[in-house]
């Protein structure tokens, strides 16, 4: 494991980022059509080939039994997360899914000091407290929304996908000490589809063959966001890169717009300038 000062970690980790925001939308589209259990192995079915694909014709390492059972370990995380953010986003509309994961950043930060010792400096605790504030006017205004139920099984999926995708991270960045980014990815998409098998069988439903080139493009769109979040997690501190989580919520807008016809209120957009402006004070440099 290494910190690299230059940028490169934080342009990558942005790029991995903007890919699976594309995945989580096309997610979006099929996740209320089918069972959670399902999707999840769909979702890791195609995840599981790209990333073995690329591992065999770019990798030469050989994973030995410790690497097997490290990246098992994350793999059932890297489900808990999948699990709990296809149901959030089958139950909420996508701003408001991706917004609640936004407690990731706290998460890592929090866990990046408790697991890898890694310090929190002052513009990180200030940016994470701006991007806090941003969430929680979001959250005031979509709780005042009296045209839908509040949905406690689609808030606590989204909280709890927070959680677990901070710990997958954190534990990527630890791992990336030992293995490559390529068998880190690989290993996890594998581990994930095994373990998901069982219930996607059990509630299998067959899919459209549309619906089958979403899950395909999903799954490619995953490996190569999950090799962009690798290789920048095992060059930076995980709770500098946590922050560039923020940047999610102009995906999820635009996407949310133009292809489910989802208008952000003014909190919305009240809440996205603070996360804007608490990137911009945590990444900017002295």
């Amino acid at each position: 494991m290494r910190t690299e000062a230059s940028i490169r970690p934080v342009l990558v980790a942005g790029l991995g980022v903007a890919l699976l925001c594309i995945m989580d939308a096309a997610m979006k589209v099929v996740s209320p059509v089918y069972s959670v259990g399902e999707v999840v192995g769909l979702r890791y079915v195609a995840g599981a080939f790209f990333a073995s694909l690329t591992f065999l014709v770019l990798s030469r390492e050989k994973p030995g039994l410790d690497s097997l059972r490290r990246n098992l370990m994350r793999a059932v995380i890297v489900l808990l997360t999948a699990t709990c953010f296809f149901t959030a986003i089958a139950r909420l509309p996508l701003v408001e899914a991706v917004t609640l994961t936004f407690l990731a950043p706290l998460f890592m930060s929090l866990l990046g000091y408790a697991i890898l010792r890694e310090p929190i400096g002052p513009r990180t605790l200030v940016g994470i407290g701006l991007g806090l504030a941003g969430v929680a006017v979001i959250a005031h205004g979509q709780g005042s929304d009296t045209s839908r139920p509040f949905d406690v099984i689609g808030l606590a999926a989204a909280l709890g996908c927070a959680f677990f995708y901070a710990l997958s991270m954190v534990l990527m960045r630890q791992q990336s000490a030992k293995d490559s980014t390529l068998t880190i990815v690989a290993l996890s998409n594998i581990f994930a589809f095994l373990l998901a098998m069982p219930a996607m069988i059990w509630f299998w439903q067959t899919p459209t063959p549309p619906h089958l080139i979403i899950f395909a493009a999903s799954g490619l769109l995953g490996t190569l966001g999950h090799l962009c979040m690798a290789w920048a997690y095992s060059r930076a501190h995980a709770g500098k890169l946590g922050l560039l989580e923020y940047s999610a919520f102009v995906w999820a807008m635009i996407f949310g717009y133009f292809i489910f016809a989802e208008v952000p209120t003014t909190w919305t957009l009240a809440g996205a300038a603070l996360i804007v402006l608490a990137c911009l004070i945590a990444l900017m440099r002295r």
